[in-house]
């Protein structure tokens, strides 16, 4: 990834020089030794990106494996709606410092975007971006997100970390901008579409208004405030958590954007590719607060209470439940977290960073795993420390997460793919003993 992630001017979450190979967690091993005899066909698969890489595990015996060898992954995974198998992640370029051999292989084009990935796992050479002029020494495809002034690196000026496919299969991304966790976040993020089939026409619907770098006012204000991880509701409204602004740093919001506001088609959106703001409308489906949710980075369906589950980085809860209005469902219980004054204390603590539900009603969140050297001072994700936490109910209430899978560098995502409703990625070494 390559980014180094500020929160107070004195927390940051860096992947940055600390990046390493990890391999299959022992625990993991553990697990399959004992359940691989009993059954091994699943129900449905998880996925999650971590240093560069997407990985994935099998329920059904326990068995990590890796789906995406070390080569951009960075972000939310997203299955185009058509049972094909592909998915996007979003991407930066991999830097030299992180010693990641996936820096070794031909940088993507242009240098931050969506990378489409097939049904096993390759690149298949196809990126979705907004062109613009920006682009590293000898592409030839360039793209609107500027490098840092002087450095030539890109990655702490745009990345794409949240995406879904609403109900008509059009993209949406969303770009944190130059956001990378500060307290409070700069309001320079992004929400752009990409329409389907081809996915090459694109339109920046909400975003900043004022200043940056070109007619996009890329990294400007006016915009998102760190916008995570994404979601969409029945009826097709877009859902985006955003961490508190200067306004409020500790009120962190879900925000719905209303689909019958969006644009049908690039024309709508006029020749500079920027929605008219006056035609978009959106709502605060859950308002976050100190005592509750105020970093919320990304919220999940929860089929089995046909409500939404928050999940916030920092503050006690970590994970919190609310019906299809946004009132707070104090009878679901909460996923514990960590104070604001104790963040990066607890080494059992969890800092959620992705969040998703599977069919057995099983709820699954990336632990980013802070840790710092006092309170909201020095701090950062552990190295090797980020794990893949399930949560399991009792009477719909959740019990306490278990680690299934650990030993990751700043994991920021986590999928669920259910088998008899999508064709679900995997090598194509594994595919016939994970799938029949």
């Amino acid at each position: 990834m390559g980014r180094r992630i500020r929160l107070c001017g004195v927390l940051a979450l860096s992947a940055a020089g600390v990046i390493v190979m990890v391999s299959t967690p022992s625990s993991a091993r553990t697990v399959a030794s004992h359940r691989a005899r009993h059954h091994t066909t699943p129900r449905y698969l998880v996925y999650w990106d971590q240093n560069e890489e997407e990985d994935y595990l099998n329920p059904a015996t326990g068995l990590v494996g890796q789906l995406v060898p070390p080569y951009n992954p960075n972000g939310q995974m997203c299955f185009f709606p058509d049972r094909s198998g592909r998915f996007v992640t979003g991407y930066n370029p991999t830097q030299a410092s992180q010693n990641n051999p996936g820096g070794l292989k031909p940088a993507m084009q242009p240098p931050v975007g969506e990378a489409v990935w097939d049904r096993s796992g390759a690149f298949t050479g196809r990126t979705i971006y907004v062109p613009g002029p920006y682009m590293l020494p000898g592409q030839t495809v360039g793209g609107d997100i500027p490098p840092v002034p002087g450095s030539g690196v890109f990655n702490d000026n745009g990345t794409f970390t949240g995406c879904v496919f609403d109900h008509h299969a059009n993209l949406f991304a969303a770009d944190l901008g130059t956001a990378q966790g500060q307290f409070p976040s700069p309001d320079n993020g992004r929400l752009i579409e990409w329409f389907a089939p081809s996915y090459t026409n694109y339109c920046i619907v909400d975003g900043p208004t004022s200043g940056g770098v070109g007619g996009h006012h890329v990294d400007g204000t006016g915009g998102l405030s760190q916008p995570g991880d994404l979601a969409v509701d029945a009826g097709g409204n877009i859902l985006v958590p955003e961490a508190g602004g200067s306004a409020s740093p500790l009120s962190g919001i879900v925000l719905s954007v209303n689909h019958r506001s969006l644009p049908k088609s690039s024309s709508d959106c006029g020749p500079d590719g920027v929605y008219p703001a006056s035609r978009l409308r959106t709502s605060v489906l859950v308002h976050g607060s100190a005592s509750l949710l105020p970093f919320p980075q990304s919220v999940a369906r929860d089929h089995r209470c046909h409500c939404w589950a928050v999940a916030s980085t920092i503050g006690d809860p970590a994970i919190a439940w609310f019906d299809n209005q946004g009132h707070f469902l104090s009878s679901k219980g909460v996923v514990p977290g960590e104070g604001i004054a104790s963040v990066g204390q607890d080494p059992n603590g969890y800092n959620p960073f992705g969040l998703s539900f599977a069919p057995d009603g099983s709820a699954y969140f990336v632990d980013i795993h802070i840790e710092c050297s006092a309170p909201l001072t020095n701090c950062g994700p552990g190295n090797n420390v980020g794990r893949i936490m399930r949560v399991t109910f009792t009477n719909g209430v959740p019990n306490a997460p278990v680690a299934i899978a650990g030993g990751y560098n700043f994991p920021t995502s986590v999928t669920v793919c259910v088998l008899r409703k999508q064709t679900c990625p995997i090598p194509v070494a594994n595919a016939a003993r994970t799938t029949r």
